[in-house]
């Protein structure tokens, strides 16, 4: 193990709580722009335009979504660090 290097699970336990936060937030915002386009076609707004826009918040919406999947990897492997930590802080020399 290398010299001055410290590791809690506490501060991993954070990094999962950031991750989870960051994917909640990152799915909430693209289904929000997702509501408010749908309920502007709804109020009669049919046009052109319309569908023009309707392109670009689906270019929105999966930008937005995209690291999810790269977050859920990154908690995955927090989640096996946290478990080995523990399992360390759990040993008694």
């Amino acid at each position: 193990m290398a010299s001055g290097v410290s590791v809690e699970s506490a501060a991993i336990q954070g990094g999962i709580g950031c991750c989870k936060t960051s994917i909640h937030e990152l799915e909430a915002a693209s289904n929000s722009l997702q509501r408010s386009y749908q309920q502007a076609g709804s109020g009669g707004w049919k046009d052109q335009k319309y569908a023009a826009l309707g392109g670009i918040v689906e270019e929105c919406c999966s930008a937005l979504t995209k690291p999810v999947s790269e977050l859920q990897d990154c908690m995955g492997k927090l989640q096996d660090l946290l478990a080995a930590v523990q399992d360390y802080e759990s040993t008694s020399l």
